[in-house]
């Protein structure tokens, strides 16, 4: 057993409720797998076909499918039902079909479905979870982290409170807090550490096994970077991690057009692919056998618990918005003890700080030397990552202007200006960047106003700058535009070509309003301008609300005083103190200027009471 293992097991066992922590790719699916079935086995009475004995809960379907196939193993050996219920290309309806059907006494699924199961109006007593023993949550801190607190709570709730509970995850520090939402209780904290003997035991996060360089570079040479990696062991298995949807799917179109990565299988997946789509991506890519190159482009996604074999490399071409779920990206390689690499692509300037903070966060790097245009290594460190090639030796210098970045560069310009559908997806991409860059937690490290902005454009091979707030006071000298009017480029694809020329058509037929209202709605590419123009409508309103309303008190005011006055005058009163009326009006009136006057802070607590003679009364 590996040590998570042994630890976890005889505590599960011996009705403990536990939370694990342990680091990637240490065997924490086995950890509570087996726990489950020998519960299971242990029985003094039989489950009946439509009683469910435990549910694990996972974030993302590609983890529960991954679960479910472990539990699938153990079917030849012993008697049990198992079924898995995630979202995507099945109802809730056809999972109850099923369950009646055949029953399942383990389930397996992701928190949506597993609420709408058991809590929701429609479908709530349909599955029986009375004699229910064993509720697990694996990558809880994803689970808590990712929005699924009201889901865990409605499953919770709809379970018997007589049960074990664990959570497994490689970080848990945010999940602790929440351990009481999530139905544990007295729970017994495992943590399984690695200590690097090399460095006197200093405690790391990630396995022993798992060497991650980290490379710095301009923001317009990542890319060349990347395609350099590629080439240079061609015949690897690699996982590519971008921070956004749109950034995945553009450069899996670029480079898969491109004659660089030719001999390489390119492979995409997020979270917005059509459901089938994402599942048959998935398993084309895992089923690539060892020593045949292939590359994942994904987001975190693929971040979580995924045991995919052979992965040899796993790169970052952004670091993650949460530094936590670095550690879990590097995990998806170096899996149960075999070797692997990562490495994470920084900006030179403030981003090489990120370096030092996450050594403080126990997770080291070694800096990896820059790949130049024949593909060797350009020895800049003597702490450079060491690789298995002959080239390891070479000593060259680092050339700055790398001129055959450029040239790579103006080819994937050349690329885009050939086809529309690149053309878009390049700014909707880019756009994607800067705003997930502006999300990083690590905000002291990832500012946009350290960001060079134009060079990051010219890494994405855009034609021109898109408009946005962030390019407010830039200079944009450093971009350079490509020679080309982005109106006349065409849809590679003839039928998108010809839905695109007749709309162009039709908008010709409006009138100059239609034309104008049109062009304005594609002026920007950020809400932030008709955001703020509300902001400022709101405050304006409310401004002449609120002087009207202090005008019309006043008034009021006034006139009650004006009338006690004219009361006065014409003999009004008991004749004891004509003047008191008016007198105690005037006196409201200065008690309202100076609680206005407390109230913006304009004098204290202290000068109010003594203004009013409040002193006097001590």
């Amino acid at each position: 057993m590996t040590p998570v293992q042994a630890a976890a097991i005889p505590l599960f066992m011996t009705n403990k409720d536990v939370v694990a922590e342990a680091v990637t790719g240490s065997g924490k699916t086995l950890a509570f797998a087996i726990p489950v079935l020998e519960r299971l086995l242990r029985r003094s009475e039989p489950l009946g076909k439509h009683q469910v004995a435990a549910i694990v809960m996972s974030p993302t379907r590609e983890l529960a499918r991954q679960i479910y196939q472990v539990f699938e193993q153990f079917r030849t050996c012993v008697d049990f039902t198992l079924q898995l219920v995630t979202g995507g290309g099945r109802s809730a309806a056809d999972d109850i079909r099923d369950f009646e059907k055949e029953g399942a006494s383990i389930i397996v699924g992701t928190p949506g479905r597993l609420e709408e199961l058991l809590a929701s109006k429609g479908f709530a007593g349909q599955i029986d979870v009375r004699e229910l023993d064993v509720l697990v949550l694996d990558e809880a801190d994803r689970l808590l982290d990712m929005g699924f607190s009201q889901s865990i709570n409605a499953v919770v709730r709809a379970l018997p409170k007589q049960r074990r509970t664990a959570l497994f995850s490689a970080t848990m520090t945010d999940a602790v807090s929440e351990l009481v939402r999530a139905g544990l209780r007295n729970p017994v904290r495992v943590v399984c550490k690695v200590e690097d003997l090399q460095s006197r035991g200093v405690e790391r996060r990630t396995p022993a096994t798992l060497q991650i360089g980290y490379i710095t570079c301009r923001a317009d040479r990542k890319i060349a970077q990347l395609i350099r990696l590629l080439r240079r062991d061609a015949n690897k298995k690699y996982i590519v991690y971008f921070s956004a949807c749109a950034i995945v799917d553009y450069f899996y179109r670029l480079l898969s057009k491109s004659p660089y990565l030719k001999d390489i299988a390119l492979f995409a997946l997020h979270g917005k692919q059509d459901p089938k789509k994402r599942t048959a991506t998935f398993d084309t890519f895992t089923n690539v056998p060892a020593g045949s190159g292939a590359v994942l482009f994904c987001t975190d996604v693929a971040s979580r618990g995924l045991d995919i074999p052979d992965v040899d490399w796993v790169v970052q071409f952004d670091p993650p918005q949460d530094p936590k779920v670095f550690a879990h990206r590097c995990g998806r390689t170096a899996r149960a003890g075999r070797l692997g690499r990562a490495l994470v692509m920084l900006n030179k300037g403030r981003e090489e700080v990120y370096v030092d903070f996450m050594r403080v966060r126990k997770i080291p790097m070694i800096r990896h030397p820059y790949v130049l245009a024949d593909l060797t290594l350009a020895k800049h460190a003597a702490e450079a990552m060491s690789v298995d090639s002959q080239d390891d030796n070479t000593t060259r210098p680092v050339d700055e202007a790398d001129a055959d970045g450029d040239e790579l560069i103006q080819a994937l310009r050349k690329q885009v200006a050939n086809d529309r559908d690149l053309y878009e997806r390049g700014t909707r991409a880019f756009v994607s960047y800067i705003r997930s860059y502006t999300k990083h937690e690590a905000t002291y490290i990832f500012r946009v106003k350290d960001l060079d902005i134009c060079r990051a454009a010219m890494g994405y091979a855009l034609l021109k700058l898109p408009k946005m707030p962030e390019m407010k006071d830039r200079d944009a000298t450093a971009f350079i535009e490509y020679d080309v009017n982005v109106d006349s480029i065409k849809y590679a694809d003839k039928v998108r070509e010809k839905a695109r020329q007749k709309r162009l058509q039709a908008e010709k037929t409006k009138t100059k309003d239609d034309k104008g209202a049109h062009k304005k709605r594609k002026e920007a590419w950020s809400d932030a301008r008709d955001a703020r123009d509300r902001r400022r409508e709101r405050r304006e309103k409310r401004e002449r609300k609120r002087t009207y309303l202090e005008q019309k008190k006043a008034e009021e005011i006034d006139k009650l005083i004006a009338a006690a006055r004219q009361e006065n005058e014409n003999g009004g009163g008991d004749g004891d103190g004509n003047d008191d009326d008016a007198d105690d009006w005037a006196e409201l009136q200065r008690e309202e200027r100076l609680a206005k006057k407390l109230k913006k802070g304009k004098i204290t607590k202290d000068e109010f009471e003594r203004e009013l003679g409040f002193d006097d009364l001590e």
